[in-house]
């Protein structure tokens, strides 16, 4: 998950100047990009529906102020942040769409959006079909979807703008992985993302 980690710390430190708060939806358990965003002087608030998670983050990271809370009702009121994180989360949520609607509910009126969801067609999932000579599509445990591009820009529509895509790698190595990876990043194979990631700017009302 380190490449995709990587990703949102990048978008937040890209638009660092352009917000304050943010609130994490789905923060999970170890806070991996919640941390470096707070260190740059962020207040970050985070939420996730599994107690289990919200309690190993408050043994190791105090610091943090964290909520127990379904993606579809969340306990802030309108336009409460500059700016939210969901990444590699609404995949696990069945109504994507409310959840969509619910975290803009929350951000403000062009506040920022870093998001990350799983590519359908990553490149570890082709390679794969390919050598089993099996092109079914098997989802990862627990994921209600995954997406395409196209599906993504569908989804955030109605409440955001899209500015900017970022690349995600597989942090492979070696003669091959390494190549994959580097192409990925700079090259043709960008589409083969392991996630789609992306910053979204929230439509004025």
């Amino acid at each position: 998950m380190q490449p995709t980690t990587d990703a949102v710390v990048a978008m937040a430190e890209r638009y660092r100047d352009q917000f304050q708060t943010v609130l994490d939806i789905g923060c999970g358990a170890n806070l991996a990009y919640d941390i470096p965003i707070a260190d740059l002087g962020k207040m970050v608030i985070g939420v996730d529906f599994t107690l289990n998670f919200l309690r190993m983050a408050r043994a190791e990271h105090p610091r943090f102020r964290l909520a127990q809370a379904d993606g579809l009702r969340l306990p802030f009121r309108d336009a409460s942040f500059d700016a939210a994180i969901c990444s590699e989360t609404i995949e696990h949520i069945e109504d994507d769409c409310a959840a969509l609607a619910e975290i803009a509910r929350v951000t403000k009126p062009r506040g920022w959006l870093f998001f990350t969801v799983p590519n359908l067609w990553n490149a570890s999932r082709v390679i794969e079909m390919a050598r089993r000579r099996d092109f079914t599509v098997r989802l990862m445990e627990g994921h209600v979807r995954e997406y395409t591009i196209r599906r993504v820009k569908r989804l955030l529509s109605p409440h955001f703008s899209i500015e900017r895509f970022y690349p995600v790698g597989f942090g492979w190595t070696g003669p091959v992985g390494g190549k994959i990876d580097r192409l990925i990043y700079f090259g043709v194979l960008r589409r083969f993302s392991n996630s789609i990631a992306l910053v979204a700017r929230r439509r004025a009302d």
